[in-house]
């Protein structure tokens, strides 16, 4: 266990290569797989060996035992008493290697286990950085409102509805590229009425959108133009 805690923390490093890291797991998976498949067959071998030579062990014993009571010559007990040991021996030996395969077996138990929880928290981790704006933030739109935007992300392309203050409903509409986000606001009531442009910064709980916007239609009573940000809102929240 402890080589395996030192191969994860070597691999999971590796942070760029998130994907590459999963996918190498698993081949090293499918490789213990095949190996255990192997130990499996082996210790049935063993089992029917056992099986076999402790049916030769109660014969010869029983042999012993009544050649004793028959008085058989000290010659012949002897040689009896040589075939058991050479069968206690084998049985000995089936023993010690059914002991040293099942503690293999456990050894790769426990490290498929262990990759298989490995493999999940990476490929967690991969459809994160894939999709990092899925999920329901906390929208300011200065000047003046605030709301919520609900956001799904499929590669670089973005949908998603809204809701801000001032009974603003509608959707967005966008796309994700190289961290930068264009979002075309459409407004249940006017229409396409904004592009948010921004960027996603911060990291883990930090994590957010920034950037500017600008109306596409100059409403009376209505800015033309301000900042946005937008926070995550955490699952609990949700």
């Amino acid at each position: 266990m402890r080589r395996l805690v030192i191969l994860l923390i070597t691999l999971a490093a590796s942070l760029p290569a998130y994907a590459q890291v999963a996918d190498s797991l698993r081949e090293q998976a499918k490789i213990r797989e095949m190996v255990l498949a192997g130990q499996i067959r082996e210790m049935v071998d063993i089992r029917e060996e056992l099986r076999e030579v402790w049916t030769r062990l109660e014969q010869q014993s029983g042999g012993l035992l009544q050649a004793q009571s028959e008085g058989e010559t000290v010659d012949s007990l002897r040689l009896r008493d040589k075939n058991l040991r050479e069968i206690e021996a084998q049985i000995r030996a089936a023993v010690s290697r059914s002991q040293q395969l099942r503690i293999s077996m456990l050894e790769n138990r426990e490290m498929l286990a262990a990759i298989e929880i490995e493999v999940e928290r990476l490929t967690a981790v991969v459809g994160a950085a894939e999709a990092p704006l899925n999920g329901t933030w906390r929208l300011v739109v200065e000047p003046g409102q605030d709301g919520f935007a609900y956001l799904q992300q499929q590669g670089t392309l973005i949908a998603g509805t809204y809701a801000l203050s001032g009974g603003f409903t509608g959707s967005f509409r966008g796309t994700f590229v190289s961290g930068k986000v264009r979002l075309e606001r459409i407004d249940s009531q006017i229409g396409f009425a904004a592009i948010f442009y921004g960027r996603l910064v911060g990291r883990g709980e930090n994590l957010r959108l920034q950037g500017n916007w600008e109306a596409t239609q100059l409403a009376s009573g209505l800015p033309s133009r301000g900042s946005w940000t937008a926070t995550r809102v955490s699952e609990e929240v949700e």
